[in-house]
């Protein structure tokens, strides 16, 4: 007959208690099975910090991504090299630029590396150097030039336009110039540029100014005011007349 209470004769639970060893081993293994998802979350949170951390985080970085991709991709076209070059300049790592400029000149030996080079330099504080290859830029710039002309002439066509790479040698070259307070020789690179191109009113308000500082306000005026004919309104040109006028070189 059974027991009233669930229990049998003895007066003890029919269910088996689990003995210490048992209730140890238990004991042990949910430990472990914490310790695996904790180190899981661990490892988890270090991966997702290390992608972060190479993932791109400032314009730079995304152009120099950009720049590395398109260098992968074509390695064989020469803006890929000079798209990077300028991107190494931006970011400061100037070794790098230089190794980018010269393996893109084997691809094609353009005047825009020659730029880049330049304004590698001045980016990393050499301005004696800068100058200087902002120069052999501008004879880089006319030598290729010419041969586009040849070759353009020998297809029965004629390229006109301005020679852009010898306008941005030639204004890097005397901005440079100004900063030195070489105003004279500033302004024989302001010439060259606006023989290019003399509508470019930033640049004739540029080299209004550079007039002025050395002294010859006729010219800077009519610098300044060519600019305003060009851009009717023109604040920067605006505001060198009045500096004129107000006798404020």
């Amino acid at each position: 007959m059974k027991d009233p209470a669930g229990q049998n004769g003895s007066g003890r639970s029919s269910k088996r208690r689990r003995s210490p060893a048992e209730s140890q081993r238990a004991l042990v293994l949910a430990m472990m099975v914490l310790i695996v998802v904790i180190l899981a979350a661990v490892a988890t949170v270090i991966v997702y910090g290390m992608q972060v951390q190479k993932a791109p985080r400032t314009v730079g970085e995304r152009t120099l991504a950009t720049a590395e991709a398109a260098v992968r991709d074509a390695p064989d076209k020469a803006q890929s090299w000079l798209s990077l070059a300028y991107a190494y300049v931006e970011i400061g790592r100037y070794s790098a630029a230089s190794d980018a400029i010269a393996r893109g000149r084997k691809v094609e030996d353009l005047p825009d590396f020659y730029i880049v080079d330049a304004y590698r330099a001045e980016k990393a504080g050499n301005v004696e150097e800068a100058i200087q290859l902002y120069e052999v830029a501008k004879k880089k710039a006319i030598e290729y030039r010419k041969a586009q002309d040849a070759k353009a002439a020998e297809a029965g066509a004629r390229l006109t336009g301005a020679n852009e790479q010898l306008v941005s040698a030639a204004l890097g070259k005397a901005r440079l110039l100004v900063a030195q307070r070489d105003y004279k020789s500033a302004v024989v690179e302001y010439d060259i540029a606006l023989e290019q191109d003399p509508m470019m009113a930033d640049v004739l308000v540029e080299r209004g100014a550079a007039k002025a500082k050395m002294g010859d306000l006729a010219g800077a005026r009519a610098d300044y005011e060519e600019a305003l004919r060009y851009v009717p309104g023109m604040p920067e040109a605006l505001d060198g007349l009045a500096r004129l006028e107000a006798g404020d070189k």
